[in-house]
């Protein structure tokens, strides 16, 4: 048996040695884990014993946590502008930094939905869902779809939008990008993305915990971080309708080559940049 607050303490004394970047933050969150309440409440639990089981589930937490493994894995659930998401080891994690231009475009598209009697939407490379899923959630009168080279990232899209109650609003499909849509006749007012952006010679470069445990086909693309990029625009005009917009994420110092690369699509015209939380350029709007 252990009070509560002395195993906090033990959590972020440990957490800090090993130099975990915000050891009192995640502490709090594996407490919140394993008394089962929100990160907000730990406190409330101070003088709480915890017995021995759950105390091996703990440690076998921060054991895990400090082999590197992210978080969010750990967990099994992330918050994505204020909605929970479950998370699985091979999907793509989302960021902080992703949260800034899906409010952004979320505003454009609340504007299109009191404007025209329907509007769809595809979320392209959809991992956990998190893009599709929010602004469906938040935004009634969107029809969304959302599409993944991976299975069970798919799989895990379909999960979470049927904890959130809007699986009858939103339809997730395996696809190498827009080829499910080839013979469907179906057409986007916004395609929305955070497609994998890093350069490939900078790779050995990210986390260790992202290199050893975040799936590199989700992170890396070839022609310096943009060639899916290209790839999403070239591919995504035809399904795009006229005044319809692309909203992608890239990294700050790809801005000038992508406004620059987005002359060779005469039916293209770049709009604007979208800064992150951090005053950092995270991604473009471009209009057909």
């Amino acid at each position: 048996m252990a009070l509560v607050r002395e195993v906090w303490k033990d959590l972020v004394k440990t957490l800090r040695e090993s130099q975990v970047l915000s050891p009192t933050r995640e502490a709090r969150l594996l407490l919140a884990q394993i008394l089962h309440t929100a990160p907000s409440r730990v406190y409330l639990f101070w003088d709480f014993d915890l017995d021995g089981e759950t105390l091996r589930e703990l440690y076998a937490m921060l054991e895990e946590r400090l082999q590197g493994v992210p978080l969010q894995y750990i967990l099994g659930e992330w918050e994505f502008l204020s909605l929970p998401f479950r998370m699985e080891r091979g999907v793509f994690i989302p960021r902080f930094d992703t949260e800034a231009w899906v409010e952004e475009a979320m505003l454009f598209l609340r504007f299109l939905t009191q404007r025209k009697e329907s509007v769809t939407v595809c979320d392209v490379g959809c991992g956990s869902g998190v893009i599709g899923i929010t602004c469906a959630f938040w935004i009634p009168g969107l029809r969304v779809f959302g599409v993944d080279s991976s299975e069970k990232a798919v799989a895990l899209s379909q999960q979470n939008a049927q904890r959130l109650g809007i699986a009858d609003r939103i339809c997730f499909l395996r696809s190498n990008l827009f080829e499910v849509f080839r013979d469907l006749n179906i057409f986007f007012d916004a395609i929305l993305s955070n497609p994998p952006y890093v350069p490939q010679e900078e790779w050995d470069g990210l986390a260790r915990e992202i290199r050893e445990y975040e799936p590199k086909e989700a992170l890396v693309a070839e022609q310096g971080g943009l060639g899916m990029i290209w790839r999403i625009v070239e591919e995504g005009i035809p399904f795009l309708k006229k005044g319809g917009v692309f909203f992608i994420e890239h990294d700050p110092r790809q801005k000038d080559k992508i406004q620059e690369g987005i002359q060779r699509y005469p039916s293209l015209e770049y709009v604007r940049s979208i800064e992150d939380h951090s005053g950092k350029t995270r991604a473009s709007m471009l209009r057909k």
